[in-house]
Parts: structure tokens; sequence; C-alpha cells
């Protein structure tokens, strides 16, 4: 059985000239004009003037804090190691000004590559103890501090399925500030194919087959988020689960189907074992004043199944 689960996966300055004019005679300093004063006053005035406006008008277009709420359902929670079928989360961190992107793990356009590791290594902001979401229903969710190997962070993992709300705005509240409509969750599924990765019994699970040649189809519904994408993850394991081989990440539209060429899986044995993980996701970045610069929005729906390479 797997026992290892793949989670998922700001200055301006003007010189100073100092220059005399001499008006009469050298020699005689009583028409001496020093405009070094005068130029020095303009000067101050100048820098007050950008320090006023950038106060008023501060560059929103940096990242500064990062949002995610998204819901996993494990077929075969005990074959991924999981303690239940429905996992939830809820996650914030805020950190100094940057143009790092937080999901630039995702494929960017359609097609398959090896999965990789991404980060964002601004250093954290501690904002209080506590942060929440509220959505239009009125619930509120609050998410406490904690620590990953990011730094201070805000999480919640323990939001029943009931209380999650699908496709529903959620505003972002934190020390008397607010982001309106910081992030939307998704819906999810109404059927997955193949049906075969789906087997929750431990003894019947890992029969969906992940062909080395041919193609491998899979197909899912309801499909047509426009705003959204999807992706199929499927990652490799030894017979047992013991040992993780790589993962391959494909990504297309929302469209209902896709089609995964089976020579990304020609490295892999025949035996070996798999999880397939189906996801439905949405990004965004938005400018708020209140923060100073721009919130990025992830949010996501996930189904994991099991298979074998073939």
């Amino acid at each position: 059985m797997i026992k290892y689960f793949l989670a998922f996966l700001i200055g301006c300055g003007t010189d100073v000239s100092i220059s005399k004019t001499y008006e009469t005679d050298p020699t005689d300093t009583s028409g001496v004009t020093d405009t070094s004063k005068l130029e020095e006053t303009a000067t101050v005035e100048t820098d007050s003037q950008d320090s006023a406006v950038n106060q008023s008008n501060p560059d929103l277009s940096k990242t500064v804090a990062y949002v995610e709420m998204g819901l996993m359902q494990a077929s075969c929670p005990y074959c991924l190691g999981l303690q239940q079928e429905i996992n939830t989360t809820a996650y914030t961190r805020f950190h100094s000004p940057t143009t790092g992107d937080h999901t630039s793990w995702l494929p960017q356009q359609d097609g398959c590559r090896d999965y990789y590791e991404s980060n964002v290594s601004a250093p954290n902001k501690d904002v209080g103890q506590i942060v929440s979401l509220q959505n239009t229903f009125g619930d509120n969710i609050t998410l406490n501090k904690t620590v990953d190997n990011t730094g201070v962070v805000y999480e919640n993992s323990y939001i029943q399925d009931s209380n999650y709300r699908r496709n529903t705005f959620h505003t972002l509240s934190v020390q008397g500030k607010t982001a309106g409509n910081a992030i939307e969750t998704l819906r999810g599924f109404d059927y997955i194919e193949p049906y075969t990765m789906l087997y929750v019994d431990p003894s019947y699970a890992f029969q969906a087959p992940i062909n080395r040649s041919g193609s491998n189809n899979f197909s899912w519904g309801p499909s047509g988020d426009q705003e959204g994408f999807f992706t199929i993850h499927i990652s490799v394991y030894s017979y047992d689960g013991g040992t993780y081989y790589g993962t391959v990440i494909c990504r297309s539209d929302d469209v209902g189907y896709m089609t995964i060429p089976g020579s990304y899986f020609q490295q892999y044995q025949p035996g070996n074992i798999t999880s397939i993980h189906m996801m439905r996701h949405k990004t965004k970045k938005q400018e708020y004043e209140d923060f100073e610069g721009t919130i990025e929005s992830y949010s996501w729906w996930e189904v994991i199944g099991t298979g074998y390479i073939q």
C-alpha cells in the first residue's frame, strides 16, 4: 500500500547642485545670491510630494498574501495512509512583497511534464493569532496561527464537508482589514472514469491500468468551468508502495476528458502501483489597497484514485 501521500501535493531622489551667482564684483559679497538653499528647499518639497504620492498610491502589483481553499476525496483512504475519505484545507500566508508565484508548480499550458516543487521565498509575516474567512452564507472559518517550512502561517484543516460551501466567495479578514471575495471555492464531480480507479476496498484497489504504450483516457463530469482548468497527476510507486519514483502531471481546459500518452510512463516497470489525482483548479490575483498589494488565491477540488502500471 502507498505509505507516502503526495500532498498538494519598493525610492526616489534628486541631486542637489550648489552654485553661486555674482551680480557685481566677485570680491563684493554683499550682492552674492546663494542658490543652494533655494535648490535644497525645492528638493525637500519635491521629496515630500513624492512621499505623499507614494503613500496615497502604493505599488499594489506585488504579491503580499496567499490564500488557498481545497477539498480532497480519497477513494481508498487506507491505501493512501489517510485517516478519512474527505479532507479539507483552508490556508493563508502573509509575507513581504514579491513577484513570486505560489502556483508556479502547476503546468502553465496544456500538455504533460514531470512534477516539480516550487515555493515563494519571501519572508513571512506574523499578523496575530487568528485570520478568518467569511462566505456569502454568513459562515465564519477561523484559521489559527501555526508554523510550516515557510514560517508563520494560518490554517484550518478540520472543516466539515457539510460546512464546506461549493462555488462560494469568501472574504479574508485580518487585523481589522478585509479583502472582499478573496477566493471562490469550486464544485466537485458527479462521475469519474475509469471507475476502477475509485474502488474503496483495499483488497480491490489498484485495478485501473496505466498503459506504458498507447493512450490513457480519463473523463469527468460535470465540466465546463470557464475560469478554471484541470490537471491529472499520476504518481508512481514500487509494487509495495514503499518507494516513490515520480509523478507525471498533465493540464487541459475543464472540458470533461483528457488523454495522457503512455510514453510518459515507459521508464516505470509493469506492476508498479500508482495514485491518480484528478483535480479542478482556479487561480486569481487581486489588488487590495488595505493590504498594500496583491493577494493570490488558489482553489482546488481533488479526487484520488488508485491504479497500476501495465
